[in-house]
């Protein structure tokens, strides 16, 4: 079946995500048959729009940003390159003061895991320390970027929910490029659905 996406909302305004389902569709109901006066049945269009593209049409993406002293800087870049974009939430360090990185990570991943955030970014000098951090969390994939096809392929093949960039071994041009790729990759899940299934070990 044809995907119906409407990509004109005027009319909707922020609040209408707060609404109930039942709600939320039959104002989209309404809102589409205006503008198409075209007849067509609820439960079809209910079916067809895909919710998770009207939310980011509609809503700034809210993304969770934290890092150690060693990627403080690359954390302020690239909070200062999304925040026009995205609601960014910033859970520190606030300086080059020497900090511990779980002290920062655990409550980025535990705001994603718990879906205030819908994904992360992680600095710290190799990427490796708030990246193990991160994974401890059960509802958290995160993946360590040095290159965007490497973060495009954790979108994709892992459904990563959180990246860890090594500030310490690429350039602040290249940590957009991978902030970039990963912001903009969707996963693909098929075959890969099955595979990220079996990742947690309980």
């Amino acid at each position: 079946m044809v995907e119906v996406f409407i990509t004109n909302f005027s009319n909707v305004t922020k609040h209408l995500f707060y609404q109930s389902y039942p709600q939320l569709f039959t104002m989209l109901f309404t809102i589409y048959s205006r503008k198409t006066n075209t007849h067509c049945y609820y439960s079809y269009l209910c079916y067809e729009i895909n919710l998770e593209r009207l939310y980011r049409t509609v809503m700034k993406r809210k993304i969770a940003l934290a890092a150690d002293h060693a990627g403080f800087e690359y954390k302020e870049i690239v909070k200062n390159y999304l925040s026009e974009k995205f609601e960014v939430q910033d859970f520190g360090t606030f300086s080059t003061d020497s900090v511990d990185y779980p002290d920062f990570v655990h409550p980025a991943a535990t705001s994603v895991e718990n879906r205030e955030n819908e994904l992360g970014i992680l600095f710290c000098g190799s990427g490796n320390g708030v990246q193990i951090t991160a994974n401890k969390h059960q509802k958290i994939r995160c993946a360590l970027c040095w290159m965007p096809e490497i973060a495009s392929l954790a979108r994709q093949h892992n459904d990563a929910n959180m990246i860890s960039i090594p500030a310490r071994f690429i350039s602040k041009e290249l940590a957009i490029e991978i902030v970039d790729k990963f912001l903009s990759t969707d996963f693909e899940g098929g075959r890969h659905q099955n595979r990220v299934d079996k990742i947690t070990y309980c």
